[in-house]
């Protein structure tokens, strides 16, 4: 099966990204111009859609995937209700996948984060090492952010919440410093704490993860997913796969 058409959207630092990697891995790529809306249907069509553009541009997206039949990757955070609402009417035609944060890190930290959550809980409801420590999210981005807390810290602090039934003392939020992003979860105990921290250096973490989910939806059934349920389906599958291999040898 050939490598799909990746059609991204969008003129910033993340399309950018997602472009030039795309490209050095021998994909090909068709670019949608948030500001030149009319010719988006002209030209070679794309297999999937990598919004990487702006709230105010998603709508019109969602109608271009809606027309066309293509999935959908969601890559803007902080859209506001009504955007959500029509990527969910979109969702029941095409898969579309919401990916507030791409990169593979930021996975595994929200792995790490509800496997520690599920053994502390286990821990104290066994009366073993005291309560469900403390727990706070702190996150950094460069000042051009203007959205604060990042969705990133907000998913992390509902991970927490979700799995130990406490919110985090605090979610908070720090705009100073290099570009990308840093996100903390700090654990305390009266005696010890735990740092669960994650640092992007560079948006070909994300374009990397976005390519591979791009790729993943091309083919897949409608239907709304959040990036770390793809992640999770790869990772079965690559399982599966290595089980297989080891079978037949």
């Amino acid at each position: 099966m050939p490598e799909p058409v990746l059609g991204i959207v969008g003129t910033g630092r993340l399309a950018a990204a997602v472009g030039g990697l795309a490209q050095a891995e021998g994909h090909s790529v068709r670019v949608y111009e948030p500001r030149a809306v009319d010719t988006w249907r002209q030209g070679p069509a794309a297999d999937v859609v990598i919004d990487c553009s702006a709230p105010a541009v998603t709508g019109q997206v969602a109608d271009l995937c809606g027309e066309l039949g293509l999935p959908l990757v969601e890559c803007v955070s902080a859209l506001p209700d009504a955007q959500l609402q029509r990527l969910r009417a979109l969702a029941a035609g095409v898969p579309v996948v919401l990916a507030a944060n791409l990169s593979l890190g930021n996975y595994l930290q929200t792995r790490a984060l509800r496997s520690v959550a599920q053994v502390v809980t286990t821990m104290a409801r066994a009366g073993i090492d005291g309560a469900v420590p403390e727990a706070a999210v702190l996150e950094r981005h460069p000042a051009t952010k203007a959205h604060r807390p990042s969705t990133t810290a907000e998913l992390l602090a509902r991970e927490w919440t979700r799995q130990t039934g406490a919110d985090p003392a605090d979610v908070a939020s720090l705009r100073h410093g290099p570009a990308v992003s840093d996100h903390t979860v700090s654990l305390g105990w009266p005696e010890q704490s735990l740092v669960i921290g994650h640092h992007v250096a560079s948006l070909r973490a994300a374009a990397a993860g976005a390519i591979g989910v791009a790729t993943w939806a091309v083919g897949h059934a409608p239907g709304s997913y959040t990036v770390h349920e793809v992640f999770d389906d790869m990772v079965a599958a690559m399982a599966r796969a290595t089980g297989r291999a080891e079978e037949s040898q």
